[in-house]
């Protein structure tokens, strides 16, 4: 397959076939034995003659790394010299052993990469998943709503660390979080008087509010372009960052088995870590796309009030300091702002303005 591909036939000249037909004569033996038969197969096709033989040494690759010491000294005890001809059964039985050994150390070595990879498949399922939903489903404030309700889940588990009362809850970290994402600003004071199983829809009620604000203010068909540019755009650059994390990690991972641990277990326990801390940035950051987005117009406005803050000019420096350099700066400037007439050109075939009636390059434009 290697020389001529999967299910070529050699086709045999004139006056071959009775010569014994196509020869194969292999200087070694392949790892796999499927590609020696394979090469065996090119001669003896569709009942033409043939023949193959194989030549092999104690010194290759294949037979120096499984069992070849173990075969040298049987030849040794048989007297057998060095560089003469071996023709024997436990060669052959030796040589499909090693190829056996190669050939399951090469199955375990798929075995494991298909194991890496089944965790990969996994988390694109899930994020395919999503994806497919935002960008086909017609109700995406569904959709939204309920990344809402896991960014309520993501605040209930970061901020309470489920504790009962609210003195242990980090209400500062919640205030500035909330402000900075969602552009809430929350009176601390209110939680205080709540139950932990109260805090889950106190938040909604707050968020669900501001959501209610947006969509007055964008309208609600811009409303869902918003939510689903929000959650693919999300999607998409935070899933390419993560496949670049995984693959670097998935580099070092064989380190681990230094370490007595188990490559592979440390790929799924990392690798799951890492995937929802991927959903917890995709839920955060579509909640802030939609939040915090603005119309254009107040986009720009903001943009010239910035810039006209910032905006400082000096007409002169001149004077600063001095007595009579406003005077001499507001006279130069009024110099500079006096217009200057520009007189009409004489053409050098116009009569000349001298009154001589000869034209002008002829008298005074020579």
């Amino acid at each position: 397959t290697n020389m001529a591909g999967r299910g070529t036939a050699i086709k045999l000249g004139e006056g071959i076939k009775e010569l014994g037909g196509l020869q194969i004569i292999g200087t070694e033996r392949h790892e796999s034995r499927r590609i020696d038969l394979q090469l065996r197969g090119r001669s003896g096709r569709q009942g033409d003659p043939g023949a193959s033989v194989f030549f092999i040494s104690l010194e290759d690759d294949l037979m120096r790394l499984f069992g070849s010491e173990r075969i040298a000294r049987v030849m040794d005890r048989l007297g057998a010299e060095e560089g003469e001809v071996i023709s024997h059964r436990w060669i052959t039985k030796a040589v499909e052993r090693a190829q056996k050994k190669v050939e399951m150390r090469n199955f375990s070595i798929r075995k494991r990469l298909l194991e890496y990879d089944n965790v990969m498949n996994q988390q694109r399922e899930i994020i395919y998943s999503r994806r497919r939903r935002a960008l086909m489903n017609e109700n995406i404030k569904t959709e939204f709503l309920e990344i809402m309700d896991e960014f309520i889940e993501l605040l209930y588990d970061k901020f309470t660390n489920k504790q009962q009362h609210p003195e242990d809850w980090d209400l500062d970290g919640l205030q500035e979080f909330l402000l900075r994402i969602c552009g809430i600003q929350i009176n601390k004071e209110d939680f205080y008087s709540i139950r932990l199983d109260q805090f889950s829809d106190k938040l909604r009620s707050i968020l669900n509010e501001r959501y209610e604000t947006r969509e007055q203010v964008w309208t609600p068909e811009n409303m869902r372009r918003i939510e689903r540019i929000a959650i693919l755009k999300t999607i998409d650059e935070r899933w390419k960052e993560h496949l670049r994390e995984m693959e670097e990690f998935k580099e070092g991972i064989h380190l681990r088995g230094y370490g007595q641990k188990d490559p592979l277990i440390e790929y799924k326990t990392e690798g799951f870590d890492m995937f929802m801390q991927l959903l917890d940035r995709i839920t955060t950051e579509a909640v802030e796309f939609v939040f915090r987005a603005e119309p254009v117009q107040e986009m720009e406005q903001q943009m010239i009030k910035r810039a006209r803050a910032l905006k400082t000019v000096h007409a002169s420096s001149e004077g600063m300091g001095y007595s009579g350099g406003g005077e001499q700066a507001q006279e130069q400037k009024a110099a500079s702002h006096t217009p200057v007439k520009a007189e009409q050109k004489v053409g050098r075939n116009d009569p000349c303005p001298c009154g001589s009636g000869k034209k002008y390059k002829h008298c005074h434009g020579r």
